[in-house]
């Protein structure tokens, strides 16, 4: 008797989702919407202490690598002299002596204070939360300097990608402009059991391989901004 009446119940659940136009999940879930992520924004500035300092004079401008190499081996030089126990200069490939590093820049996100449709809902979780239509916009003269960026998402307090619990997004294209940014199935997955938990913040991190050919100065900052929109459901 049980089961027939939860198979009939089930089947007017059916029918007045149906009638209605919205699924059965909807329904019963309170409906989907969609909501922007908040203003991510990920400076890279040679004045930050993450930013490995250049040799008193800049990195000399050698070439290394190739028929018209100058140099061998970028830390025997014969002037100005540079110590690579500090300044770790190698010749990179475009066959020039240079300074290079790895910088995070991190940023904190946290949707249930800073979305309107989730500041009434504090207390709940939301029952999906997919990311969709990320874009990126990149300027300052620095751009050039950052040869590879890669998007993470890590809990809260995180300040590297290589901290616990960080799990790779995507990566990110570097020119200047606009860009986009196609997260992988898997990584999209990651990512949601992030969103899914709004009342929690989390952050992103922008890992990127910075190289440096040459002088670099205060003016050499980039700005990478990460947008998206965020499709969800209660």
């Amino acid at each position: 008797m049980r089961g027939t009446i939860a198979l009939a119940l089930l089947s007017w659940l059916a029918v007045v989702s149906s009638a209605s136009g919205c699924s059965l999940f909807e329904q019963t879930r309170g409906g989907a919407f969609s909501f922007d992520l908040p203003a991510v924004a990920f400076k890279f500035d040679p004045a930050a202490p993450q930013w490995w300092p250049s040799p008193p004079h800049g990195v000399p401008y050698a070439v290394c690598a190739g028929p018209e190499a100058q140099v061998s081996d970028c830390c025997h030089l014969s002037a100005p002299a540079v110590d690579c126990q500090e300044y770790p200069l190698s010749c990179d490939d475009d066959g020039m002596c240079a300074l290079a590093f790895d910088y995070d820049a991190v940023a904190r996100v946290d949707l249930g204070a800073s979305v309107p449709e989730l500041q009434n809902r504090r207390g709940t979780v939301l029952a999906q939360a997919d990311l969709a239509a990320t874009t990126t916009e990149a300027s300052g003269p620095g751009i050039s300097l950052l040869r590879a960026a890669s998007l993470y998402a890590a809990p809260d307090g995180a300040t590297s990608a290589g901290a616990a619990g960080a799990v790779f997004l995507a990566d990110v294209p570097l020119a200047e402009g606009e860009g986009q940014v196609d997260l992988a199935a898997d990584a999209q997955i990651a990512l949601s059991s992030f969103l899914v938990d709004f009342n929690t913040p989390f952050v992103l991190i922008l890992s990127s391989h910075v190289v440096v050919e040459g002088a670099v100065g205060a003016k050499d900052v980039t700005t990478i901004e990460v947008a998206g929109q965020v499709s969800a459901s209660f």
